[in-house]
């Protein structure tokens, strides 16, 4: 959000890289068309320009991770590249996002309040859960969930 808030194009810059500044080679017999990088002296004022918009984001990642992470993610060379090793860190590979799914629905089924618990505190975990569920790409209908939270009271609640 913070970086839509700045910038629109940064998210670009996260979910695509750097749009870096190619030149064609010359032709051959075999190859019709061949692009390399430029180098850095070559770039016009708009690849330029470009190429900072990376630096800008690069930059607002690392002052936005604490030391122990930033250093992890300190080589990469573009914000796509800090974004990607960030995202695989903190939220694991697909198999692992998979996993974590289905842990969440499974605890979602058999959510039930504890005995020692207060309303506050069975709501607060019921509603983390809708919230990590929904991170994870699965939506309960409101009705269904209220029903659910309802139903994971104690037989002692049911005067109340």
């Amino acid at each position: 959000m913070f970086l839509e808030a700045i910038v629109d194009a940064y998210i670009d810059i996260i979910h695509n890289g750097p749009p870096y500044p190619q030149k064609v080679l010359q032709m051959t017999i075999t190859v019709s068309k061949h692009y390399i990088r430029k180098e850095k002296s070559e770039w016009s004022d708009p690849e330029k320009a470009a190429m900072l918009k990376d630096a800008k984001v690069r930059n607002i990642l690392h002052n936005s991770l604490d030391n122990v992470i930033s250093n992890r993610v300190i080589s990469c060379k573009t914000a796509k590249a800090i974004w990607d090793a960030l995202e695989t860190q903190c939220q694991g590979t697909m198999e692992i996002k998979k996993n974590r799914k289905v842990v969440l629905v499974q605890e979602y089924e058999q959510f039930d309040a504890k005995p020692d618990e207060s309303i506050t505190n069975i709501y607060d975990r019921f509603l983390t859960l809708l919230n990590d569920l929904s991170l994870v790409g699965t939506k309960y209908d409101k009705e269904d969930s209220n029903t659910k939270f309802l139903r994971a009271f104690l037989e002692e609640w049911d005067t109340q």
